[in-house]
């Protein structure tokens, strides 16, 4: 069954802070270190971002055996992104306000498809947060937990549209879900919830949701 956002629910979710700091460390270090063309810059990003979301990129990695940390995050993590075509892509999202949404859900595609050669498995949620960190306006952040806070918040859904069938299809979805919730918000509460202030409402909602079984 749907659920309906309220008042008291919207207030108590925005009125959390205590993670406010943390994450504007996050922020300043995407914003002072936009690009990926130092190791040391890469490996702090990625490393910081995916420790401090529980989406670490070398988390259950395929090489966890034949490659030890350190040596994964310098010869692997580092060097791959750093010859990849990221760089490029953050460009794209940068200088390209044409259709925001469909070379999002693209952009967030490849990045994830980045990680998960480097990681040898599936890193959606990784993908999500970093580009979220980078661009706090523009991306959504994915997790199991927000994916099942936003489907009890939102209904049935239209099909993506031809393009946007081309990107990963679970992202596409949350992505969709959490832009119909914020549509709804604005709706019933005249304001439009930034990417990081969602997050505070599914994670709310997720609390509630635990709490009540």
């Amino acid at each position: 069954m749907k659920r309906v956002i309220s008042s008291a629910l919207l207030k108590r979710s925005l009125g959390e802070t205590i993670f406010d700091l943390g994450n504007g460390v996050l922020y300043d270090l995407c914003r002072s270190h936009p690009d990926h063309t130092e190791d040391d810059v890469i490996v702090a990003k990625v490393w910081l971002i995916g420790r401090s979301y529980a989406a670490a990129i070398e988390r259950g990695r395929a090489s966890a055996k034949s490659i030890p940390g350190d040596r994964f995050y310098k010869k692997r993590v580092a060097a791959r992104i750093r010859r990849s075509a990221i760089d490029h892509w953050f460009r794209q999202v940068r200088e390209d306000r044409a259709n925001e949404r469909l070379l999002s859900l693209k952009i967030h595609d490849r990045v994830a498809r980045l990680f998960a050669k480097v990681a040898g498995r599936t890193k959606r949620s990784l993908a999500s947060k970093y580009l979220h960190f980078h661009f706090p306006h523009r991306f959504y952040i994915y997790d199991s937990r927000a994916a099942a806070a936003v489907r009890c918040l939102t209904g049935p859904l239209l099909p993506p549209g031809p393009l946007e069938s081309l990107a990963d299809q679970v992202y596409v979805q949350f992505w969709l879900r959490c832009e119909a919730l914020n549509r709804n918000i604005e709706i019933l509460f005249g304001r439009r919830l930034t990417p990081r202030e969602l997050d505070k409402v599914l994670l709310t909602v997720g609390r509630t949701n635990t709490n009540a079984r």
